[in-house]
């Protein structure tokens, strides 16, 4: 009887300790499904569909063989597009009595984003460029007249249209990268859904680059959707399109408003960075984003989830900042 005791006592400490175990591994199964929304999981599967692009501007859509960045190599997109697929526009102001489009200035007087009018061209002839005439008219260049003076600065209007063909070559399936790839000025970052680059942040005033036959403190002119055309004639975004007006709102700009393109309702798949991940604008940004304003989350196109970058409603430019993802070598090309 005594012995019978002993092993039923054994059996309650045995049973205790086995139903400790079951609340422990609960425990780890709770914090191993924790909201993850903001972490970058790699994907194996395509993202990108010929469905998701504007059949007006592209061209061919094929899948090709191609290197990475990081040396390895796999299947890419190779997607083609006649450029110049939207309107735009305005860009520099002739005088100092007219309001043109958009500009970022980071000079010593009043910089910042801003419009294209009296107050930013005087703040530039107080920091030394002279940009004004003396009848009150802008120094402007199109990149076509060749008419530049090396003692002026300029207002960089848009250059005009070549028909060229754009190429993109992207990862079908997304390889994620050991660090993250910080965006330099004017880099490619990806392609909008109509065959548009989308590129980092326009050339600085200050820092150039320059011209050629000029000094320096040219100033790129945007119109009011945060676009403008290459030097060579293509145009490319330095914004995303769909959600100016509330990054306009953001940095208190009344003078202007983009019109040319809808504003996003709800979110809205706007293209492809160049590392294979999709690029979503949002009415309300959602919580959660990573250091690159990326979200793993489910989409109207990716309702089982997808990691994609959002388009800041605040910051100028509202581009991503950095991308998670390898891009292909030669990953842009025109013709």
């Amino acid at each position: 009887m005594k012995t019978i005791k002993i092993i039923l006592k054994r059996l309650q400490i045995i049973g205790f300790m086995a139903f400790i175990f079951v609340l422990f591994l609960s425990a780890c199964s709770s914090d191993d499904n924790s909201d993850t929304s903001g972490e970058n999981e790699e994907s194996t599967e395509e993202l990108i569909k010929e469905s998701y692009f504007n059949t007006s501007s592209l061209i061919s859509f094929e899948k090709v063989d191609c290197t990475l960045e990081n040396g390895s190599s796999g299947d890419c997109y190779k997607l083609v597009f006649s450029s110049n697929p939207v309107d735009n526009g305005p860009y520099c102001p002739e005088t100092l009595d007219d309001i043109g489009g958009l500009g970022i200035y980071d000079g010593a007087t009043n910089p910042g984003f801003q419009v294209m009018k009296a107050d930013l061209f005087n703040a530039m002839e107080a920091d030394g460029y002279d940009i004004v005439d003396d009848n009150g008219d802008i120094h402007i260049d199109d990149f076509a007249s060749g008419a530049t003076n090396s003692d002026y600065a300029y207002c960089l209007a848009a250059a005009p249209d070549n028909d060229l063909q754009l190429t993109f070559l992207i990862p079908a399936v997304p390889v994620l990268a050991t660090s993250n790839n910080t965006i330099d000025t004017v880099e490619l970052i990806g392609v909008s859904i109509d065959g548009v680059p989308i590129n980092g942040d326009p050339p600085s005033v200050v820092d150039g680059p320059g011209m050629q036959g000029i000094a320096g403190g040219n100033i790129p002119s945007l119109d009011p959707c945060g676009g403008h055309h290459d030097p060579a004639g293509y145009y490319h975004w330095h914004f995303v399109a769909e959600t100016m007006n509330q990054v306009l709102d953001a940095n208190d700009i009344k003078d202007v408003s983009c019109t040319l393109v809808e504003q996003v309702s709800d979110s809205k798949l706007i293209g492809f960075a160049k590392d294979g991940y999709p690029i979503y604008a949002y009415e309300v940004e959602p919580s959660g984003l990573d250091d690159c304003g990326g979200i793993t989350a489910a989409t109207t196109e990716f309702p089982e989830g997808v990691y994609h970058y959002v388009a800041s409603n605040t910051d100028a430019p509202n581009v991503p900042k950095c991308l998670k993802g390898v891009a292909a070598n030669s990953n842009f090309s025109f013709q």
